[in-house]
């Protein structure tokens, strides 16, 4: 939750930078969006305890998480065509973020 606070406020102090001149008409969003799907999928993740299914269901969600997000993206598309570059890249650098942070956690968790 502090790693959102702080790259909003990052993004909000580069806006007015000569190549960052507004925020993605999604940013609240998607960031929302993100930030939810990968805590709740954090969570249970790290609650489960069957070691040996730990695996299948991980990758069981990201299958999950990628066609939402993929319909999440293509919604996105459809209702702003002129800001659409913007609103993917934000998505984009948003799930590398926070799929690393999980990747990083998680592997704390079976490393133990």
């Amino acid at each position: 939750m502090a790693a959102a606070f702080l790259l909003v406020a990052v993004v909000y102090g580069l806006v007015g930078q000569p190549w960052l001149k507004t925020l993605p008409s999604y940013f609240f969003q998607t960031l929302i969006l993100l930030l939810f799907g990968t805590g709740l999928l954090y969570v249970y993740l790290y609650r489960f305890n069957r070691q040996d299914l730990f695996v299948h269901i991980y990758l069981l969600s990201m299958v999950v998480k990628l066609l939402a997000y993929g319909a999440y993206n293509f919604i996105m598309i459809m209702n702003d065509e002129a800001g659409a570059v913007a609103n993917v890249a934000w998505f984009m650098l948003l799930y590398l973020i926070f799929t690393l942070l999980e990747i990083v956690f998680l592997y704390r968790k079976i490393s133990r």
